[in-house]
């Protein structure tokens, strides 16, 4: 795996041993950071379940002010520490090693907030609705602020047209992007599924 585009553009980067993470294609990757396109540049972004990092140092390359990385695992958050230094971005980087449903109201206290949210969450029909519930109730994303879910291709989350979700389909992955604006509509669609 690698750093795609931008200053750490062809870095190698680490990914922790074993089936517990499952990084981000370079073709997934790519095609978000294009979607994304300027959106990146000068962003807060929060990568939650960071697993090796590579969203975030990704946004990072490409001009974004600064990252938090929330991973549970300490290992998991050497091997960050180690990406961020070999992207040679680890000064504009925040990890927090922390479960993401305690991140969450601790970010809320410290009053912060996200221009973009890169989240994909295991147990995602069960995760997903407290994430995206937890995220609106404590106001974590700006208002023009971007939600992006990493979900398997399977995951009947939302329907495949739903005004408040755009999903994009790459092989076995979906990318679902949800506006803040739209937040509320979103959750409201998982209560009814």
């Amino acid at each position: 795996m690698r750093v795609i585009a931008g200053t750490a553009r062809g870095t190698r980067l680490k990914v922790p041993r074993g089936g517990a993470v499952r990084p981000t294609s370079d073709r997934v990757k790519e095609a978000l950071f294009n979607i994304l396109g300027l959106r990146v540049f000068e962003a807060v972004v929060w990568d939650l379940y960071a697993g090796s990092g590579a969203i975030g140092i990704e946004a990072l390359s490409r001009g974004s002010a600064e990252a938090l990385f929330v991973e549970q695992e300490r290992a998991h958050l050497k091997i960050i520490e180690e990406n961020l230094s070999r992207a040679r971005v680890a000064s504009r980087a925040r990890l927090l090693q922390q479960d993401v449903k305690m991140a969450l109201p601790l970010l809320a206290r410290e009053k912060q907030q996200a221009d973009l949210i890169f989240s994909d969450p295991p147990y995602q029909e069960r995760t997903i609705p407290t994430l995206l519930a937890a995220i609106d109730h404590y106001g974590l994303l700006h208002a023009d602020g971007l939600i992006v879910l990493e979900l398997f291709a399977r995951s009947e989350l939302w329907p495949e047209k739903h005004p408040a979700v755009n999903l994009r389909k790459y092989g076995d992955t979906v990318l679902a992007f949800i506006e803040a604006a739209a937040l509320p509509q979103a959750r409201a669609a998982l209560s009814n599924s």
